[in-house]
């Protein structure tokens, strides 16, 4: 019987771990806790990253319709004669039929080897997207990247794409990428093998990449500090051309050819990284949050320890975290700790409503803590003392008839603790104690056999199991009776 038992309380032990490992990797995989990923990755990356602001500069092109080839070509030219390291141009390029001089003075601008333009690719109904060319005396001039920004479920933008694949099996690189290639840079291309980037927005906590007005730079009004041997992108920043997209939570809107500029100073800072593929991700937050409950559901339960497993199954996730980002991989733990704090602060709602409720229905009696500090007194005084500890066996655990039956027990011990140093406690369940100072052991007996012939009186009889400890100086090992009860270990 006592096997069968044991088998039935691990099997719920183990459902219970199961399900809040579940619940966590769905909660993961799901996005549930994004904004809190968002805020520790935004924390963790900006602390690996230099604290010097990334070489990286936007220039703004504002009323863009007024943008002639030849005037953007005169823009590129400046940004080239600036000594800048590479230069990338993320807006749409169209022919002029009314100035072929404009057309063929921007492509001049575009055959720079540190030029870099934009290709934009056009989601379809196909797998792949579809890439769509600027007109081929451009094209023909400049090396291309795709521009194509990935979108989370959230509609955000986190990611950066590396590669992309088009409809015609073109392997477009990032403009990003592409830019990095074109100043080569130490260490560029080292992160071409992983499918997707996770890209660190400074949340307004560190140096981030700065942008300048397009017609500043024209008229020389912008500071050569941030444009030679820095890598410029040139994008529309106007907000009737085009709406700012949302990064991470807490970090601003940005334009397009801001965002570009994100993932450019990561990839030069090193602080992208590789997120983890959803099954990896699902699978270390069913270990760590079932593995955590499970810690706390032990056979042997006490107090702290469910609030101590979840912590620490809450801190797993975190160094987890910590360690993989340092290898430059990017697992979000925010599910594991929403499920685990959730259950924490259940655990921590339920004990607080528990012991609010014995307050009020037994009233006047004092808490465990409060007893083992009187214990404590008596004993370190050396005042020979009694201590009777008596419980209901079954426990007190709600319902109106065992509420009626702790308020009976309170007031019969009330009634006893009439001297000062007297006291009346409950140490939660079923369990009471009343501390009799200057008592000896005869009279504590009577006491407790007084006290369990008035439980037991016709009406509504109480039957009390109880037990004494006296104690006369400091050798007293009552508090070790006031611990709290440990569930015994089930036999297997």
């Amino acid at each position: 019987m006592a096997g069968g038992t044991g088998r039935t309380g691990g099997s719920r032990r183990g459902a219970l771990a199961l399900a809040a490992g579940v619940l966590a990797a769905v909660a993961s995989v799901l996005g549930v806790a994004v904004a809190l990923d968002d805020a520790l990755y935004a924390q963790l990356a900006t602390r690996a990253a230099p604290a010097y602001p990334p070489p990286v500069t936007v220039v703004g092109l504002t009323g863009a319709e007024s943008w002639s080839n030849a005037r953007l070509a005169s823009l590129l030219e400046q940004l080239q004669v600036a000594g800048a390291r590479g230069i990338a141009l993320d807006m749409p390029l169209r022919s002029d039929p009314a100035d072929p001089a404009g057309d063929a003075r921007l492509a001049r601008a575009l055959l720079d080897d540190r030029m870099v333009l934009g290709v934009a690719l056009q989601a379809g109904d196909d797998a792949r997207p579809r890439a769509s060319m600027p007109p081929v005396e451009f094209a023909d001039a400049a090396r291309l990247a795709h521009v194509w920004l990935p979108r989370d479920r959230d509609g955000r933008i986190r990611g950066h794409l590396p590669h992309v694949v088009s409809l015609d099996g073109i392997r477009w690189p990032s403009l990003a990428l592409a830019l990095v290639r074109s100043g080569d840079a130490v260490g560029a291309g080292r992160m071409e093998t992983p499918a997707r980037w996770r890209v660190a927005y400074d949340n307004g906590q560190g140096p981030a990449p700065r942008t300048l007005h397009a017609s500043d730079v024209l008229q020389g009004n912008a500071g050569t500090g941030l444009l030679g041997d820095h890598w410029v992108l040139v994008g529309v920043t106007d907000p009737a051309r085009l709406a700012p997209l949302p990064g991470p939570y807490g970090s601003p809107t940005l334009y397009p050819v801001e965002h570009e500029a994100r993932a450019m100073a990561s990839l030069l800072q090193g602080t992208v990284s590789a997120p983890l593929s959803a099954a990896v991700q699902a699978l270390l937050s069913l270990l760590l949050a079932g593995g955590a409950v499970l810690l706390g559901l032990g056979e042997r339960r006490s107090t702290w320890r469910m609030p101590l497993a979840l912590l620490a199954g809450i801190a797993g996730a975190l160094l987890l975290a910590i360690v993989l980002l340092h290898w430059r991989h990017w697992f979000a733990p925010g599910g594991v700790v929403l499920v685990l704090a959730a259950i924490l602060a259940s655990g921590c709602l339920t004990a607080l409503r528990r012991r609010l409720r014995d307050r009020r229905r037994l009233p006047g009696l004092a808490t465990r803590g409060r007893l083992a500090s009187a214990v404590h007194a008596v004993r370190t005084k050396g005042t020979a003392h009694a201590l009777l500890l008596l419980e209901v066996p079954g426990g007190v655990r709600g319902g109106q008839a065992v509420d009626d039956a702790a308020a009976r027990i309170a007031r019969l011990l009330q009634a006893r603790a009439r001297r000062p140093g007297d006291l009346a406690a409950h140490l939660g369940g079923g369990r009471f104690a009343l501390l009799l100072p200057g008592t000896s052991a005869t009279a504590a007996e009577r006491i407790l056999e007084e006290i369990r012939a008035q439980a037991a009186e016709p009406g509504t009889p109480l039957r009390l199991a109880g037990s004494i400890h006296a104690c006369a100086d400091e050798s007293c090992d009552c508090l070790r009776h006031l611990a709290p009860r440990t569930a015994p270990a089930s036999a297997g």
